[in-house]
């Protein structure tokens, strides 16, 4: 009896022990498994479906954008047959840059021209809400989107060839006519805006004291802002103090009560187109940027003139500059606005 009083003593403790590291490795095996929530398990399963579905990896086609062709080109399809696009290529098409931001993704040259979000349907066009029909997805590690999204987002037809195994998407003409269906507005009164002032036209009659006097203000206000830093998709200055090529004709003009749209595309729908032999100071002057697909000519650029040959401008380092309108850039010109 004595020993077994003993043996038990010595046995509790131990007992004690054993049941608390019990309780211990419990514990651990809880906290282990609180990622493997129910929720997160339902994510886990989601996220491998999708996988699974963006897995077929096409045969490397080409992308077709009227007479130029790009072979080689990798794109993938899921489950329901719909074709996924690099968001990389879509940009490429435009001649056009893919650049991530803090908020998402964004499409431009000089300055944002599209943005998106992976997951979310809801995506901007300039300043304009856009509603994609299928959401951007991460594609074997790259922003895609589906051709009927790209449809949508760059309003231009992009079909994929199942036969031929080319991604053929309507050529994008940005010209001084293009219409306001992206939903672009400005404050103006002025009715006659629309029209074009051709060469034969009698200047003064358009470009009257008024707007000779707006002009000067328009070039002074941009000339104390040489060189601020350039921004792509900046902010506004009063937050960032730096600018790209649209902030900042939009920050210049406000200074004398013009209200432009936040981008050079949208910016470009405005005012009354003037040809290059009648351009006065505080006119503004568009730009496409040359790529290999030639076919097309968006607006990816816009600066000031401010007379005697010459503009101002943002596109990089070291910001806002002042230069000639020369052959460089006349090479890439599309059109003139006048909005005062």
């Amino acid at each position: 009896m004595a020993t077994d009083k003993r043996l038990a003593g010595a046995l509790k403790p131990a007992m004690l022990m054993a049941a608390s590291a019990a309780i211990m490795l419990g514990g651990c095996g809880m906290q282990g498994e609180r990622p493997h929530s129910d929720s997160n398990i339902k994510l886990k399963q989601q996220s491998q479906q999708e996988m699974q579905q963006l897995s077929q990896q096409l045969r490397a086609g080409s992308i077709v954008v009227g007479k130029t062709r790009e072979a080689g080109v990798s794109m993938t399809s899921d489950a329901d047959g719909q074709v996924w696009v690099p968001l990389e290529l879509a940009a490429r098409v435009m001649n056009m840059k893919l650049k991530e931001m803090r908020d998402g993704y964004a499409i431009g040259d000089t300055d944002v021209a599209y943005r998106l979000r992976i997951g979310e349907r809801n995506a901007k066009s300039g300043s304009r809400n856009v509603q994609l029909p299928d959401a951007p997805r991460s594609v074997s590690g790259k922003p895609s989107v589906t051709t009927e999204s790209l449809t949508t987002l760059l309003e231009t037809p992009v079909r994929w060839n199942a036969s031929t195994r080319e991604l053929n998407v309507t050529p994008m003409k940005d010209t001084a006519d293009s219409s306001t269906q992206r939903g672009i507005s400005m404050q103006m009164t002025d009715s006659t805006r629309a029209e074009s002032i051709d060469e034969d036209e009698n200047e003064d009659e358009d470009y009257n004291m008024q707007a000779s006097n707006s002009a000067t203000k328009v070039v002074s206000a941009a000339r104390k802002l040489l060189g601020a830093p350039y921004d792509f998709g900046a902010a506004s200055y009063s937050e960032t103090k730096s600018f790209d090529c649209s902030s900042f004709t939009q920050h210049v003009f406000d200074k004398v009560s013009v209200s432009l749209p936040r981008t050079a595309r949208e910016q470009g729908q405005l005012g009354k187109k003037v040809s290059q032999s009648n351009l006065k100071p505080g006119d503004m002057l568009f730009f496409y940027t040359p790529g290999r697909f030639e076919s097309n000519r968006v607006v990816g650029h816009v600066s000031i003139y401010i007379g005697n040959g010459k503009m101002i401008h943002t596109y990089g380092e070291p910001g806002v500059v002042e230069g000639q309108f020369n052959s460089y850039w006349k090479g890439r010109f599309l059109f003139a606005k006048r909005v005062l």
